[in-house]
Order: C-alpha cells, then structure tokens, then sequence
C-alpha cells in the first residue's frame, strides 16, 4: 500500500497555531520545505514538512501549508474540492505545465489565478475505476499564498503559445467520461498470432 509518496520539494510557510494549537498565534508563520505527501482515504491531501530549525512534521494539511504568508485566505475545504480518493496514488510534475498558469474556479464560483506546482493521481480505489467518477487532483499556489487541489473541470489554463482562442462550449455541454475502451473485449475482433514469429500475422480467429 503506498501510503506516503515523494513530491518536488517546494519551500513554503506553515501557520504557527497549527504547531501550537493556539489560534492567538494564526499570523506567525515559519519557515519550512515540504517535501512529502501523504494520501489517506477520505481525508485531506497532507504534506512532509522540515522547518528552518529542524523541526519535521508529517501529515500538515493543505490548508495550513503557504507560499507566503496569505491575503483573503479561504476555507479549507474550497483549497480542496475532494477528498482523497485512497492511499494509492502517484505524484508526477508535467514538463507541459510547468509554472503554466490556471484560472480556478472555487466553491464560491469566485475565481483566482494559480500556478502549478504537480499533480496527485490515485489508483485502485472505486472512484477512480469507474470513468464517470475519476478525478486526478493538481496542486498549485494560489496568487493569494495558500494551496490548492483540484481537479481538471476547475480550471481553465492559460499558455500564451498554444490557448490563444476563446471557450467555444457551454461548460454544460461537456460532458464526463462513462467507459474505459479495451482492444480485447470486442467480440468478433479476438486475433490469432504465430508467437514463433516476431513479425506475425495478425487476423481473425
């Protein structure tokens, strides 16, 4: 089971009244690098975290975690739209969306600007095997200093080189995934090989 999962470290700030349970201490902020990711079933994305002072702490939520010290913070359940999915999952940093930049779309149909950081993606769980329900979760830092985790139909992404038209749909008429395709499972296409050959003959059994 992978419960816990390397991440392109990122320095940021964490809120003291998380350390200290004391919210007078909500606008002291420390220094820290995160470089670890923790997924656990139904609960919030949460983060490996080394402080300036050598202080490391694990499962720090999303929430608590900033680039700097933030402007007009949000809840923490707009910062993430789902929860987890399971502990199985992957981290990947696209090379296409490197620092590329994302108009968000929160809870609150307000929207902010955001660029990304890497993407969470979890496996073997019922969600995410079923199309309709699957959901991969990108990861980025808010314009405003806190973190985000969201999902493909939160955001519209920005690249100066490639989207340079305007939105031609109606969001509602895009519509979500309902199958996975498989080569093997049409009947009347199963094929036959001579597996003594390396270049056989594919055709009809």
């Amino acid at each position: 089971m992978m419960v816990n999962i390397d991440i392109p470290a990122f320095k940021c700030v964490i809120r003291q009244s998380h350390f200290t349970k004391n919210e007078a201490h909500r606008d002291i902020f420390h220094e820290a690098y995160a470089f670890g990711a923790q997924s656990l079933s139904m609960k919030i994305l949460t983060f490996h975290v080394m402080t300036d002072y050598g202080m490391l702490r694990s499962r720090v939520p999303l929430s608590e975690i900033y680039t700097k010290p933030p402007k007009d913070d949000i809840p923490y359940y707009y910062k993430q739209l789902w929860d987890c999915f399971g502990e199985h999952c992957t981290i990947t940093k696209f090379d296409f969306l490197k620092e590329k930049r994302a108009e968000v779309l929160l809870r609150d149909k307000r929207k902010i600007w955001a660029t990304y950081l890497f993407t969470i993606d979890w496996f073997n769980n019922p969600y995410s095997e079923e199309p309709s329900d699957y959901k991969c979760g990108h990861v980025l830092a808010a314009d405003a200093g806190y973190l985000l985790c969201q999902p493909n139909n939160r955001l519209f992404w920005r690249d100066s080189n490639w989207v340079t038209k305007q939105f031609p749909l109606a969001p509602k008429e895009i519509k979500v995934d309902q199958e996975h395709l498989s080569v093997e499972t049409v009947a009347d296409r199963w094929v036959t090989e001579d597996t003594d050959s390396f270049y056989y003959e594919v055709s009809k059994a």
